[in-house]
């Protein structure tokens, strides 16, 4: 359904271009594919691709072993499809890949773009990738498209970036070359994570720990109320039989002491009879007296002994009442547990598709505004997004409750969800210039959100990000060495020590500053390409590195030897998790 939501609004946005286009009259030469348009423009259609393949042996460093080798092997191909107008062009890219087809389908088409021409202004719409900043391939200010990785950061910038439904707008100031650009989005696309397999996040294991052990207590909870259900059940049952039981023993007793005293009574009856008689008589009537007393005291005996064995048949009575109660309360509790129990073990299996806000409502639309101008030598820009964080943030209070009620119910509110996408301001300042042979270029961004202060642990502080660097052709080999450094830093972190699970929260500090260099060379022509690239955490105490080697022997075929080497200082380094995910790889590119 997500799917068919996604490709009808692609659909809307191209169309709903395609419309506004027709009302200024200049998409009329779509109809000429390769030929002439009614205007006399010639309209071409561009083609290009390219088939790759990647094996990568990955190893771990620590145990360099053979039976520690595991391979996997990644074919994927690419196919770019452009169409030019007079005043218009269509750009239509296709990615085909095992994990596009299986888990993102939507994402085979990987761009899908309308683009119109009306004087000093530029209207673009479709499926689209947008990239704010000076950086190159490091940003802190392109907030509109979210990450893909799921291959960590292994594959390009842009391709790691997941296209969204979008509407732009460019406008062209004929002075300072400045530029006025607004972009808007309905959409909010997050960032993706491997959910197993060895470049699982951290986070996600933990989050999926966390969760299956809440779930794990819930469900032992509902085993555990079974069991109590059943034992207290048998327990009453039995003392419900017994106590039938005995009532009907004492009811018994006590009925057979009542014919007693009855024939007690007939019995002293008879013998103030006789003892009639006898004085008549004139005989002694001192044995008949004599009995008279002893069934007089058998009959008071006999009282008690009823009175005794009526209490008791009443007792037995109460109790047997009682028992059965508490057998039928004990009934419906069992009934109860091993309803929640059956509906919790058909609930479980859905809960990971539903931790997640629907973010399938305008409530998560984006929207910003960038301009950019010369001055001399120096290319500025100044912007605003309005949108949201790209990874959501945990909150550990909703957890249990979250759990409880959806494996009951089968269906959550929004607000009980645990997992939120928390809104935020970006405030970006970028600038790029020529100084001496340096190409320096930098950005600067401040993240406002709803937590100011810093008080609330379930969402992200107020933050500032920052990038820094600069490239150069070096005097040799065709080098060329491109240096950059970026970081954040956490505002009022002190707020975030006061709980460990606050979103923020990091026990080695709230900043995070990375350098990231890049050289580059070439021989024979550019026929052999070595290239490295190198990754340093300052306060985490992460190393990557990853060298690549492209031999072209020809301009359309491109074979790589490459690899990749992760270490880490500690276990709470940021890519600890993966610290044994070193590998080599051999790959080829065919290019058309």
């Amino acid at each position: 359904m997500k799917l068919n939501k996604y490709i009808l609004m692609t659909s809307a946005l191209l169309m709903g271009a395609a419309a506004y286009a027709d009302d200024f009259d200049s998409f009329g030469d779509f109809g000429d594919f390769g030929g002439e348009s009614s205007s006399g423009a010639v309209s071409a259609l561009e083609v290009n691709g390219s088939v790759d393949t990647e094996i990568r042996a990955y190893v771990d460093v620590d145990e360099a072993k053979a039976d520690k080798v595991e391979i996997e092997a990644t074919p994927s191909a690419a196919l770019d499809l452009k169409y030019s107008g007079t005043k218009s062009d269509v750009e239509l890219n296709f990615k085909i890949d095992e994990d596009t087809i299986k888990n993102h389908p939507a994402d085979v088409i990987d761009e899908a773009v309308l683009r119109g021409y009306f004087g000093n202004l530029t209207l673009e719409a479709g499926k689209m990738k947008v990239v704010w900043g000076k950086g190159d391939k490091l940003h802190v200010l392109d907030n509109f498209n979210a990450d893909d990785y799921s291959d960590f950061i292994i594959p390009d910038y842009l391709d790691r970036r997941i296209s969204t439904p979008m509407i732009r707008a460019v406008y062209s100031l004929p002075f300072a070359n400045m530029n006025i650009e607004g972009v808007y989005t309905p959409l909010l696309p997050v960032d993706r994570f491997a959910t197993d397999g060895r470049w699982t996040p951290a986070q996600v294991a933990a989050l999926t720990g966390a969760a299956t052990t809440s779930a794990e207590m819930y469900v032992k909870k509902l085993v555990t109320d079974c069991e109590t259900a059943r034992t207290g059940l048998a327990a009453a049952t039995t003392i419900e039989k017994s106590s039938q039981l005995q009532a009907a023993a004492a009811s018994a007793a006590a009925t057979e002491y009542g014919n007693k005293i009855t024939e007690y009574t007939n019995a002293i009856a008879q013998l103030k009879a006789g003892i009639i008689a006898a004085k008549k008589a004139g005989q002694d009537t001192s044995a008949l007296e004599a009995q008279i007393q002893q069934a007089t005291m058998a009959i008071v005996h006999c009282t008690a002994e009823k009175t005794a064995q009526e209490k008791a048949a009443a007792e037995y009575t109460a109790a047997a009442k009682n028992a059965a109660a508490q057998a039928a309360d004990y009934q419906n509790k069992l009934t109860a547990a091993d309803t929640a129990y059956t509906l919790a073990l058909n609930n479980v299996t859905s809960v990971s598709d539903n931790i997640y806000p629907d973010l399938w409502t305008l409530k998560y639309s984006q929207f910003g505004s960038r301009a950019t101008w010369t001055l001399g030598q120096v290319d500025m820009g100044l912007s605003y997004y309005y949108g949201w964080y790209k990874q959501p943030s945990f909150n550990a209070s909703k957890l249990n409750n979250f759990l409880e009620t959806y494996l009951a119910n089968g269906e959550v509110s929004e607000s009980d969800k645990f997992l939120a996408y928390d809104r935020k301001q970006t405030f970006g300042l970028e600038m790029s210039s020529i100084i001496w042979h340096f190409n320096v270029r930098g950005e600067f961004a401040y993240n406002l959100t709803d937590d100011t202060d810093g008080s609330n642990p379930w969402v992200h502080n107020n933050s500032i990000a920052w990038l820094g660097g600069f490239d150069i052709d070096l005097p040799f080999w065709n080098a060329n060495l491109n240096v950059q450094e970026t970081g954040t830093f956490v505002l009022h972190g002190d707020e975030c020590d006061k709980n460990t699970m606050d979103v923020d929260y990091n026990k080695k500090g709230y900043s995070n500053n990375k350098v990231v260099a890049n050289v580059t060379t070439s021989f024979l022509n550019d026929k052999i390409a070595p290239e490295v690239t190198v990754m340093y955490g300052i306060e985490r105490g992460d190393l990557v590195v990853l060298p690549k080697l492209a031999f072209k022997p020809d301009q359309n075929l491109t074979l790589t030897a490459s690899g990749m080497y992760i270490h880490c200082a500690d276990e709470d380094s940021e890519f600890y998790a993966w610290h044994k995910n070193s590998f080599v790889s051999l790959g080829a590119s065919y290019q058309f």
